[in-house]
């Protein structure tokens, strides 16, 4: 029997979609998203920092990487079963996790969902693409 091994193309590929499916993600939403944190169109566009972009590419790495060799050990074999489980893991592990901590920063729900919501989006794109596209050794 071949034994799954981490496809680290796929891991590559997940990562460059985390970064445009935010991207994405936001645009629609970010008026609401700026108007829910109290943040004007000024403040966004000084905001020029590079930092919260390398913490995004090196989370979203690890995400994925973790991710990838948990599908090993559950033997993870197919876009939907990806797609369910990536779901499974963003809706509880962040989803789940931004709702509690922003009631106690007595933050909108809605703008819970719209940080939590794309977290969701991308472990079901990125459990789907590991789910079909493995690699055995």
């Amino acid at each position: 029997m071949r034994k799954q091994s981490v496809n680290l193309w796929a891991v590559v590929v997940c990562v460059v979609l985390g970064q445009i499916i935010p991207a994405l993600w936001y645009s629609v939403f970010s008026e609401k998203w700026m108007t829910l944190n109290g943040f004007t169109q000024a403040q966004i566009k000084a905001a020029t920092s590079p930092i919260p972009y390398l913490a995004s590419i090196v989370s979203t790495s690890f995400m994925a990487y973790t991710m990838a060799w948990v599908f090993t050990k559950l033997s993870v074999r197919s876009l939907s079963t990806g797609m369910l489980t990536g779901l499974l893991f963003g809706v509880v592990f962040v989803l789940f996790e931004t709702i509690v901590k922003d009631m106690f920063s007595l933050r909108p729900l809605l703008l819970s969902l719209i940080d939590g919501g794309v977290s969701a989006l991308n472990y079901a794109v990125t459990g789907s693409i590991l789910g079909v596209w493995r690699t055995y050794e």
